[in-house]
């Protein structure tokens, strides 16, 4: 909604070990549910099911949450096209 929400993605053996938020603009008051919430449901996905995954999102915090779970599906596209 502010600007750009930068992730960094840890994929180890097929699989999504982490995702991290990066410094944004976003307002912390909408973007912390996201990042406490949303991110947290990618851990442990296969890349494939993590791309195709409809995670919910955060009430309140609809743009930040649509445009983390939009970074998160191209990151894991990037991911698969360069292993």
């Amino acid at each position: 909604y502010r600007g750009p929400t930068p992730l960094e993605i840890r994929v180890q053996k097929d699989k999504v070990v982490s995702v991290k938020a990066l410094r944004s603009h976003e307002t912390p008051k909408y973007y912390k549910p996201v990042v406490e919430q949303l991110l947290p449901k990618y851990e442990g996905m296969k890349v494939k099911e993590a791309m195709a995954a409809d995670v919910d999102v955060v009430t309140g915090a609809t743009f930040s949450s649509k445009a983390v779970k939009e970074n998160v599906r191209r990151g894991l596209e990037y991911y698969q096209k360069h292993k």
